[in-house]
């Protein structure tokens, strides 16, 4: 537990200091960022469908390596996964199956997804087909055009 990063929406996280978090950690390292972030020492509770989405929002290729994250790039980051994790929180979540919450009610973030399980559908912004690829045996959704290496 030691080795796990703060929670997206806690202080730590907040402003820079979200930013230069991920810069830090990212430094020397040769994953993709989509892995750098699911691993959970820069910051906690970005699951699968949060990271497509985050990095759709700060405009970055999933399979870029997390050592080539310029400052700017993690800035546009570190503030994309709290605008997406506030997004989902206020949409209640996303439901894949059967989940409800206390009330009975479903997620309904799934529905404002901009490239999550979207594959081949048009991208929200461009209208370029969006791509499905595997990383890490997880799914990975982004757009070409909007998302570019």
């Amino acid at each position: 537990i030691q080795k796990l990063g703060p929670e997206p929406l806690a202080e730590e996280f907040a402003g820079q200091l979200g930013a230069t978090r991920l810069y830090q950690y990212s430094r020397k390292r040769s994953i993709s960022v989509k892995a750098f972030l699911l691993a959970g020492q820069a910051v906690v509770g970005v699951g699968n469908i949060y990271c497509s989405e985050s990095l759709f929002e700060a405009g970055i290729h999933p399979g870029v390596s997390a050592g080539k994250l310029t400052k700017a790039q993690c800035e546009r980051l570190a503030h994309a996964v709290r605008t997406i994790l506030k997004r989902a929180i206020a949409a209640g979540g996303s439901s894949l199956r059967d989940f409800v919450d206390a009330h009975g009610e479903p997620g309904y973030f799934m529905m404002q997804t901009k490239v999550y399980d979207r594959a081949n559908e048009p991208c929200r912004v461009c209208k370029t087909p969006i791509r499905q690829i595997t990383q890490n045996q997880r799914s990975t959704y982004y757009c070409p055009q909007c998302q570019k290496r």
